[in-house]
């Protein structure tokens, strides 16, 4: 795989992508996730019908569109992101990982078109590094599936071994995510995941939060 695009992947990549947790933090407070079974089944969730039926896609579309094209799948995650902290923060990391990856490889990235959501961004900047398309998608989906991980050690009361554990048990999920992406069209863009939209809407309203959505 392509070292620049394990580079871009990476939690520690300066793009803010580790201050979200997408409705984990919510779910947690209330109890409802509590386990490494309740971990998995929120991931499971997230990838088969919320965040990977809309950015997985959009990331692996991106690595291929034109111009025109990128603006038209930014339009399109706007409409499809019905909650107003998740959208913003797509478009908030996107912007972020742009910035940052333009400043490490301005000369590889001159001629990159212009995106605004993280998706887009990620796919547009894997294709103009030289990364394959399956590679691409493949390090997007594992650095949500491994940020999410992350943020539920902070939140709740999991050892690494137990949330990495949690990660396997959605490893199906992932891969028919990715499987999914690589065949998907701009009509196959959508999802329906109302209790995890409510859980991220709900989390800016906690009276204390370790992350933003």
């Amino acid at each position: 795989m392509n070292l620049r695009l394990l580079q871009l992947a990476d939690s520690a990549f300066p793009s803010g992508a580790y201050a979200f947790s997408d409705g984990l933090e919510t779910l947690t407070v209330r109890g409802e996730v509590r386990t490494a079974a309740d971990l998995s089944a929120f991931l499971c969730g997230q990838l088969s019908h919320g965040w990977g039926q809309q950015d997985a896609p959009a990331c692996t579309l991106a690595w291929k569109a034109s111009a025109d094209e990128l603006t038209e799948l930014d339009a399109l995650l706007d409409d499809l992101k019905l909650v107003r902290g998740p959208r913003e923060a797509s478009v908030r990391v996107g912007a972020n990982l742009r910035r940052a990856a333009l400043h490490l490889w301005p000369d590889e990235l001159a001629a990159l078109s212009p995106t605004r959501h993280h998706a887009t961004t990620f796919g547009a900047i894997a294709a103009a590094l030289g990364a394959s398309q399956t590679d691409s998608v493949t390090a997007y989906v594992s650095s949500w599936l491994l940020g999410r991980v992350a943020a539920a050690t902070k939140l709740m009361k999991l050892g690494g071994l137990d949330a990495q554990r949690a990660a396997s048990l959605a490893d199906g999920a992932a891969q028919n995510c990715i499987r999914n992406a690589l065949k998907a069209t701009p009509d196959d863009l959508g999802g329906f995941s109302p209790l995890l939209d409510i859980a991220a809407a709900q989390q800016a309203e906690l009276e204390g939060r370790l992350f933003q959505t």
